[in-house]
């Protein structure tokens, strides 16, 4: 049988079915294959491959594809094998990358492959295309060549490189028009730099003949005031600055940068290969999208919409000036303004618009308005609604504590009514009881918008500030013996970790709060209610942060939607506490009542974290708060646009250099690479190069995709004996174990490697009967690895940093710095790689099985000669107690340290088998206040028990709550 070929890249398959899955599992040939199914193509000879009648070579006929004048990606005509073509218009439930049992799960749970359903796409349902166009690079291109710029200088106008890159950074850095003046007039930089342009004036005239996006426009709006002085107008007139939506969206589909990011149908990933536990992260994998996709023509590209407003201060010394006046003047100069902004979207959203996409292709698109995202006032003010009711539902404001399983949502068309019939002055008897505003709504005439599910969730305002902070933490601190007293005295002794802001001074004295700091206490918080409040407010506590944990995930499960649900109910059993210890009356909270809708925006919409008000209120200070600053306070609204143009401009003409430069393919910036750079700045501070290792395949269950690591090629103190490893890093009993280790390391190396030389055994035997007090070893300070892929919380690897780290005394001006020595999860001793994880009695292994905690004291590496016992560096670890105590209470592990011989437990390994990092909570029971001698350096010494922190991170909540949840709920079933 001939061999099958891929029309996209060339490789060949024995088989049809090895070709089908070489193109499910590289994009650019499955996208290439369904860009030529699609788009005007005609199949000359079609065979199915569903008949099992068939013969073999029959099967594995091929069919030719003759595609339009311009073929997908510049490729000529292709032949496609017909069981690619064979794509079903019904729904059904593919993988997207075959399926592989050796590559199974994330360490988060989540499928490494999850099954993909996108038949709304490769039936032309949506996303269809109806030709090929120039995008918005190839555009710009062309116009520079005709304008004749030449290739080997397409920074033009700038003279060179290095003077656009200058140019880049006056831009960013946030200096004003007269501090670049100076800069520029510099005798240093006019006579020794020789740039084109030697003065302001001639800088932006240059940055102005950059290629420009949507341009903006001013628009007026006049309000009539009440109550003016005597001879002063009564008419007050505001300005809309303003750019065409349509256009702006035309910009961005077209912008190749963002051509791998984009989807233009709904997709659905599943767990299962039957398409029944949907994995929920992107907007296209909510309902929404397919709900309003089945409203649009064939074909028709769904573009959502989504909308952020917030009223922001400007400048901390001018408090009148703010971008627009919500609660100054009248609620409808925000509606009139808003339907101004949006007129474009109506028409647009109805009989959509063409468009070139990034992908070169032309199709229709209808913007449609998805989703709002606004804190609570802003909610009430799009919706029309009185800020004692909640803007999506109609509970009335005494029944917001209540929990409601199926709450009455609003209905956009009987609202509209109820609020023209106000308008008209006739107020029905619902109009109150809505708690409407007499508002004409700018998203009456929006198409297919339904304003009041297009509220999504607001983590930050919502949770981190409301409910947890402005609420939670002030119930449980008013529970709590001690007070604030107490919680300050915790926040203080809270032992150190890289990921975790140390509270000084506590927390009663901090008087601006930013998001942040609202996520750093919750790391702690449960901890430091241990023990000092009673039970139901560290279950209460406990239920807030599970729910404010579960809900940032970046993609969901049904099983993560299920434990959400638990939290808000586990919260509303406990809830009563408060009362019962007279710290509240009611819970008829707005934003407490807001948790309710959760889970159905993630249905629809998708994750809670992609509409976090942190975005908009970052585009706050990118935009607006450095615009102002950047003009010269008169008239500051128009500079503030010609600062945006010119900051586009100079992003946009960034991205098309990194366009030419990928050859007319660039793709955004990968998040990891900034991991990279700050790893290899923490070395630089130190004066250390690094290099990076990879360790053998690991055979544990416990979470690594790889066992990447990167340490220092000159370790800090290259000469450290072991007495001052004794002495300064606490490693007790250093030759004890490191005989132990290479002991063991050798027999084990001679059973499994018989060829291993009899020489290289005596060699370790006659090092370790040298080794003495005084006998040195290269010691490093630290070193890191990637953490593995948990999609649920980060789409990206993160770094951990480990570290063994002695203090240091204050000299002359350097202030003392406390010692680091990392508490971790660790792999003692070898693991059977053959090791199952389900027991013979049918029950799942611990997800922490064969990994306890231990303290880092001391990161070195054996003798050159020594390496065939171990090449990669060694750890010095003082153990805690196995996994075996669980609280659940406060649903956290305790462990306590490990002793031998009145000793602590200790032993030798290879960084390796160092799994991650942890963090440990003092169990400090009901109050410390006699245990002033606890500090941040010393209680990891003094106190005898710990909880290990399952808050730190959000991947050490999957691991230490979710996993750990599950796997005790799967055993209490078995048995």
């Amino acid at each position: 049988m001939p061999p099958h070929r891929c029309f996209h890249c060339g490789a060949t398959k024995p088989t049809a079915q090895g070709l089908k899955a070489h193109i499910q599992l590289n994009n650019a040939c499955r996208r290439s294959r369904d860009s030529a199914a699609r788009i005007g193509t005609t199949a000359v000879q079609a065979v199915s491959n569903r008949a099992s009648s068939e013969s073999p070579s029959a099967a594995a006929q091929n069919i030719a594809i003759h595609s339009s004048d311009d073929a997908p990606d510049g490729h000529e005509p292709h032949t496609l094998p017909s069981p690619l073509l064979d794509l079903p218009p019904s729904k059904r439930t593919r993988v997207e990358a075959a399926p592989d049992a050796s590559e199974g799960h994330e360490a988060g749970g989540m499928p490494k492959n999850p099954f993909l359903d996108d038949h709304w796409y490769t039936s032309g349902q949506a996303g269809a295309a109806t030709g090929r166009g120039r995008t918005l690079f190839e555009v710009m291109h062309e116009e520079r060549v005709q304008e004749g710029v030449e290739a080997d200088a397409p920074w033009v106008p700038f003279a060179s490189e290095e003077e656009w890159g200058l140019a880049q950074w006056m831009m960013h850095s946030g200096l004003s028009q007269s501090e670049i003046d100076r800069y520029l007039k510099l005798d240093i930089i006019q006579n020794r730099s020789p740039l084109s342009f030697k003065d302001k004036r001639a800088f932006f005239k240059k940055i102005d003949s950059l290629p420009r996006g949507p341009g903006w426009q001013c628009e007026l709006f006049e309000l009539q005031c009440e109550e003016r002085s005597e001879g002063e107008s009564g008419v007050e007139v505001f300005e809309l600055w303003k750019r065409n939506p349509v256009e702006c969206i035309r910009e961005l589909l077209s912008n190749p940068t963002f051509k791998d990011n984009l989807r233009y149908a709904p997709e659905q990933r599943y767990e299962d290969d039957r398409g029944e536990r949907p994995v929920l992260g992107e907007m296209w994998s909510g309902a929404w999208w397919e709900r309003v996709q089945k409203l649009l023509p064939k074909g028709a590209t769904l573009v959502p919409v989504i909308l952020a407003s917030d009223k922001t201060q400007l400048s901390n010394f001018s408090g009148d000036k703010s971008v627009w006046p919500r609660a100054v003047l009248a609620y409808q100069l925000f509606h009139n303004c808003m339907r101004s902004l949006l007129e474009p979207l109506v028409e647009a959203g109805r009989k959509g618009v063409e468009v070139v996409c990034a992908d070169g292709y032309v199709r229709r698109a209808h913007p449609i308005v998805a989703a709002y995202v606004a804190d609570h006032p802003e909610q009430c003010l799009v919706a029309c609604c009185q800020e004692n009711h909640c803007p999506k539902c109609l509970v009335q404001p005494n029944k917001r504590g209540v929990p409601v399983d199926l709450p009455v949502m609003r209905d956009p068309e009987k609202m509209l009514a109820m609020i023209c019939s106000a308008l008209e002055g006739n107020k029905g008897p619902g109009f109150a009881e809505a708690g409407l505003r007499s508002i004409h709504p700018f998203w009456a005439n929006l198409p297919h918008c339904d304003i009041f599910t297009c509220l999504t969730p607001d983590l930050l305002h919502q949770l981190h500030k409301g409910v947890f902070k402005d609420h939670t933490v002030k119930w449980a601190t008013a529970c709590m013996d001690g007070k604030e007293d107490e919680v300050d005295r915790r926040f203080r002794t809270m032992p150190l970790h890289p990921d975790l802001r140390h509270f000084k001074k506590g927390i009663s004295l901090v008087s601006q709060w930013t998001g942040n700091e609202y996520k750093q206490m919750e790391k702690v918080f449960l901890g430091v209610v241990a023990g000092a409040a009673d039970p139901d407010v560290v279950k209460a506590v406990r239920a807030v942060l599970d729910f404010v944990y579960y809900a940032h995930y970046e993609a969901h499960t049904e099983d993560s939607l299920s434990c959400l649900q638990d939290a808000w109910i586990r919260f509303h059993s406990h809830k009563h506490v408060f009362v019962r210890l007279g710290v509240r009356d009611d819970f008829n909270i707005p934003k407490l009542h807001s948790m309710s809708h959760y889970i159905d925006s993630i249905r629809l919409f998708g994750s809670a974290d992609g509409y976090n008000t942190e975005g908009p209120e970052r585009l706050h200070i990118d935009f607006a708060k450095l615009g102002y600053c950047a003009s010269n306070r008169k008239q500051y609204i128009q500079q503030m646009t010609t600062w945006m143009e010119r900051q586009d401009a100079v992003r946009r003409f960034d991205q098309y250099l990194q366009w030419l430069k990928a050859g007319h393919n660039s793709q955004l910036p990968s998040r990891s690479g900034d991991n990279d750079t700050e790893e290899a700045e923490d070395a630089e501070k130190d004066g250390e190069e690094v290099e990076q290792e990879t360790a053998p395949e690991s055979h544990a269950r416990a979470d690594v995709d790889s066992e990447e690591y990167t340490i220092s090629k000159r370790p800090a103190f290259p000469s450290t004996s072991v007495k001052t490893i004794t002495e300064e890093f606490g490693a007790l009993d250093f030759i004890r174990c490191l005989e132990d280790f290479v002991t063991k390391t050798v027999a084990s190396s001679s059973a499994s490697r018989p060829s291993l030389p009899i020489q290289a055994a005596s060699n370790a035997h006659s090092f370790l009967r040298v080794v003495n007090m005084y006998t040195t070893f290269s010691v490093y300070k630290q070193f890191k690895k990637r953490l593995p892929r948990m999609s649920q919380v980060s789409k990206t690897l993160a770094m951990d940093s480990i570290r063994a780290i002695p203090a240091k005394s204050a000299g002359g001006l350097r202030p003392a710095t406390p010692s680091q020595f990392s508490t971790v999860l660790a792999r003692e001793g070898v693991v059977d790689s053959t090791q199952d994880s389900e027991r013979e009695d049918g029950i799942s292994s611990h997800p922490l099985d064969g990994m306890p905690v231990g303290q880092v004291r001391l990161l070195f590496r054996l003798p050159s000669n020594m390496e065939h016992v171990s090449k990669h560096p060694l750890a010095y670890i003082e153990w805690y107690t196995p996994f075996h105590r669980y609280d659940d209470l406060t649903g956290m592990f305790s462990v306590a340290p490990s002793q031998r011989l009145h000793r602590r437990r200790a032993s030798i390994i290879p960084i390796t088998s160092i799994v991650r990092t942890c963090h440990l909570i003092p169990a400090w029971g009901r109050v410390h206040v006699a245990r002033t001698d606890w500090t941040s350096e010393n209680v990891l010494q003094r106190c005898d028990r710990f909880y290990v922190n399952a808050y730190l991170r959000h991947s050490d909540f999957v691991l230490f709550r979710q996993l750990v949840d599950n796997w005790r709920r799967s055993r209490s079933i078995t048995v």
